[in-house]
């Protein structure tokens, strides 16, 4: 068992004293404030499709970060959340050396979904509901998923290793260059989706490399590593993978219904008013970013009740920060729409309220979610995707058609609580079932 007193590596216990020893806020500021800058740069680029472009090149921007996100929620499944399940768990040279090894296998699976994603959306531009896609576009959006995957990554590798303070650097660095190359596009007036999303890929390649070699991480790009690490994280993988598309799928399926159902200037009005509630997202990814690794090392060491108690003020929080972030949206909206919405985003005022909705239930889930992964219930996490899906969806599409925009994030709303709610239920049985004859009642 992991932090067993039998471990002969005197350094490996030191360590896990040290883990133990610290708070579980440890690290929380630096998250804070690197997705606090990360929430500023996606706030500049909407910002400046708003006012300096048109709504259909902001719905094509949009239309283009939505299959960014599928490959990314392809990489948290093969990556991301099995190395959050399965990093915090080894030591020393083991942990490098897996390390490495998800670094070569996330750096070809990048280029694969990059090259197919650009073909793909080159060959069937109908598929996002645009009449084309040119090569510039197409590289670009190939750039991106190549750059989104390597941030990713070696933001994770930090986490996990307990160095948020290298995270914030790296970010630091990618929030400015995005910045200054958005100012640039602005001065020149070329807010465009393409001119965009080469911005952004830039900036994600020069920010992340000097950061490759602090990491200490060097790809390994050899069959028998892969294969022995594939072993290791298919159990988990098969049911991530799945449930990582169905949450896509549900997630961000407003984006293709609404460009069916609504057209692509209403969609884009449901982006420009996500824009405004989007750093709630980043607030509980930042506490996330803490929470999962903690709570995996918290569960390998079988302290149920520490992961009850932080489960419980992980969700109170939440509903604390979205009333008073809400409740301070109310007040300066006003300002929002006469200086910053303009006359092409008037009335947004219902479509920031179900966003707000949205973000309350994705933040429950959000937690919820981050204890079964770090408990290995990647099959529960799946079924409650899957409920989720087959129930939001055609509610979008049934809801959209009679009530607008309106239906349309009533849906929205729907599909996301259905989705915490079944995933609270899955995570109260796990501990449940995990709980020792003399921790009974101290579930959340």
């Amino acid at each position: 068992m992991i932090g067993s007193p039998k471990h002969s590596d005197v350094g490996d216990l030191m360590s896990e004293g040290a883990d133990e020893r610290k708070s579980p806020f440890h690290g929380v500021s630096y998250s804070l404030i690197d997705q606090g800058l990360l929430s500023i740069s996606n706030f500049l680029i909407g910002l400046a499709f708003i006012k300096f472009a048109t709504k259909h090149d902001y719905y094509a921007y949009s239309q283009l970060i939505g299959y960014v996100a599928l490959t990314l929620a392809i990489q948290a499944a093969l990556v991301t959340t099995t190395s959050l399940t399965l990093l915090p768990q080894k030591r020393g040279l083991e942990r490098l050396r897996a390390t490495n090894v998800f670094f070569g296998l996330q750096l070809s699976s990048s280029v694969v979904l990059a090259i197919f994603g650009g073909f793909f959306l080159w060959t069937l531009p109908a598929s996002i509901s645009m009449d084309e896609i040119g090569w510039p576009m197409v590289l670009a959006m190939a750039l991106m998923v190549l750059s989104s995957w390597l941030r990713e990554f070696l933001r994770n590798v930090q986490f996990i290793n307990g160095r948020a303070d290298l995270c914030l650097q790296q970010d630091m660095a990618y929030v400015l260059t995005v910045a200054l190359g958005v100012v640039w596009l602005v001065y020149a007036n070329r807010v465009r989706a393409d001119e965009v999303l080469l911005v952004i890929g830039a900036a994600g390649v020069i920010s992340a490399i000097p950061w490759l070699r602090k990491a200490s991480t060097v790809p390994v790009f050899s069959v028998g590593p892969w294969s022995e690490l594939w072993r290791e994280i298919w159990p988990l993988a098969r049911w991530s993978l799945p449930a990582g598309l169905v949450a896509w799928a549900s997630g961000n399926g407003y984006l293709l219904i609404g460009a069916h159902f609504l057209g692509p200037e209403s969609t884009a009005e449901i982006v420009a008013a996500k824009l405004f509630t989007a750093p709630l997202g980043m607030v509980f990814l930042s506490w996330s970013n803490v929470f999962r690794p903690k709570v995996s090392h918290w569960i390998s060491m079988s302290a149920i009740r520490e992961v009850a108690r932080l489960t419980r003020f992980s969700m109170m929080g939440v509903a604390a920060v979205v009333g008073v972030y809400l409740l301070a949206l109310v007040v300066a909206y006003p300002v929002l729409e006469s200086g910053i919405l303009g006359e092409k985003y008037l009335g947004l005022h219902f479509d920031i309220a179900w966003w707000g909705l949205f973000f309350m239930a994705s933040g429950f889930s959000s937690i919820c979610n981050g204890v079964l992964l770090a408990g290995g219930h990647f099959r529960r996490s799946f079924y409650a995707a899957l409920i989720s899906a087959l129930f939001s969806i055609p509610v979008m599409c049934l809801t959209s058609l009679i009530l607008g925009k309106n239906g349309l994030m009533l849906g929205v709303v729907l599909g996301e609580a259905t989705y915490a709610a079944v995933l609270y239920v899955g995570m109260r049985r796990m501990l449940r079932g995990v709980v020792h004859p003399n921790q009974s009642g101290v579930v959340a």
